[in-house]
């Protein structure tokens, strides 16, 4: 088997080559012999410019017309939202008062309660709490039960002082971070 390998591979190989290389030469000769390619018509480009200028001018001006419209349009919306919600505060306070359920919405969140401010000192046996601008709900809470629980601490005395937490928020929260800034100080 290897001598037919060796006869027939050989001369193959060889005649492979010689075809290749001969062929090498009229590729080169054919690119050169091409004719260029045929010029292309001149376009007059002014002509062209002109329209592409008209649509653009006019495109810049409706872009310019709906950015307009759209500050109208916020202003406008802005006045009736101002008016809407002066007239709806009261509606809402008297809906509350009377434990009716407001069916108007927007604004501010239904569930938004007043805001409150603690007044927080440290003492020896413990740290005074009171609410802003209500000296009735002045209380003193003992060192002790604050390292047992500030959390438990503070929202005991919101619950207490303001209210649940379901119907004022986290103002326990916010006591319970007043109280560790005093205690930590």
């Amino acid at each position: 088997m290897s001598k037919k390998k060796g006869r027939a591979g050989k001369p193959a190989a060889a005649k492979k080559a010689a075809t290749t290389e001969a062929r090498k030469p009229e590729a080169a000769e054919a690119k050169k012999a091409r004719p260029p390619k045929a010029e292309r018509p001149s376009v007059d480009l002014e002509a062209l410019r002109k329209p592409v200028e008209d649509a653009k001018a006019r495109l810049d001006k409706a872009q310019a017309e709906v950015k307009d419209l759209a500050e109208k349009t916020r202003a406008l919306v802005g006045e009736a939202k101002e008016g809407y919600l002066k007239v709806l505060d009261p509606y809402r306070e008297a809906c509350r008062k009377a434990k009716v359920a407001c069916e108007f919405s927007g604004g501010r969140s239904t569930n938004v309660s007043e805001k409150v401010s603690f007044l927080v000192e440290k003492t020896d046996k413990g740290v005074r709490v009171m609410v802003k601008g209500k000296p009735k709900t002045e209380e003193l809470i003992p060192l002790a039960v604050l390292k047992e629980s500030i959390n438990k601490a503070a929202y005991a005395f919101t619950d207490k002082h303001v209210g649940p937490k379901e119907e004022v928020g986290n103002k326990g929260g916010s006591l319970s971070n007043r109280l560790r800034a005093v205690l930590n100080a």
